[in-house]
């Protein structure tokens, strides 16, 4: 094993053929936690996104050792690590109901980037560990997050609630409830279609949000409601 490190981390063809197909595994299994939620990039995009950031790198080495020196070893690279943060603007949206979407994809590309910049230079050993705390954050990280969440005091709610009631029976519930709005944001699409509320709320304690779902739900004049 160490003689195939050392191999791999030499500066050879074969060497550089190992680390461009190692560029594109890792791209490869990290894209497929994103292919699986349905993402925008998929397995593909992070392939290419890890192999291209390889082969940048390795390019630049390449007119480094070629110019004696004379050339910026870090050019490329650092050109690469500010283009992929144009690729993942394009991956984050703000949906109709202010939620922010794609910051996980967007980060996980330039991450990608990152771990295809270190294989081009040839740190294979770093990024083969650096490789293993990404799978571990992209797929169990998300456990912890989720029980966070779930039981965190601040809570962000779309409700939208009959034009007809109002929201006075809402807010008066909340006020029993012993809740806080941090924030309030108020939407109508026409005269007579339903108030759309976007709020934000501090519960005081812990408290599992499913709960404060059921509890807001049987509130007069509330016609649907979810997390944000």
């Amino acid at each position: 094993m160490t003689h195939w490190i050392e191999y791999a981390e030499s500066w050879n063809d074969l060497s550089i053929l190992l680390r461009l197909i190692l560029a594109t595994l890792f791209g490869c299994f990290i894209g497929m936690e994103r292919a699986a939620k349905r993402q925008i990039a998929g397995i593909k995009t992070f392939a290419l996104v890890c192999l291209g950031a390889a082969l940048a790198t390795i390019v630049n080495i390449h007119l480094w050792d070629i110019t004696g020196g004379a050339a910026d070893a870090a050019r490329i690279p650092s050109g690469v690590i500010s283009g992929i943060g144009f690729l993942g603007v394009g991956t984050i949206i703000i949906t109709h109901k202010n939620q922010v979407r794609g910051l996980t994809t967007a980060a996980g590309l330039w991450v990608a980037a990152t771990l295809g910049i270190a294989v081009g230079s040839g740190m294979i050993v770093m990024s083969t560990i650096a490789f293993v705390l990404i799978i571990i954050t992209i797929h169990f990280l998300p456990y912890l997050d989720n029980r966070q969440r779930e039981s965190n005091r601040i809570i962000g709610l779309y409700l939208e609630v009959d034009s007809d009631t109002g929201s006075r029976p809402l807010f008066e519930y909340i006020r029993q409830a012993g809740y806080a709005v941090t924030s309030l944001e108020k939407q109508k699409l026409s005269k007579n279609s339903d108030l759309i509320l976007l709020l934000e709320m501090d519960l005081g304690c812990r408290k599992k949000h499913q709960d404060v779902l059921t509890e807001l739900s049987h509130v007069d004049g509330v016609s649907y409601l979810e997390e944000t």
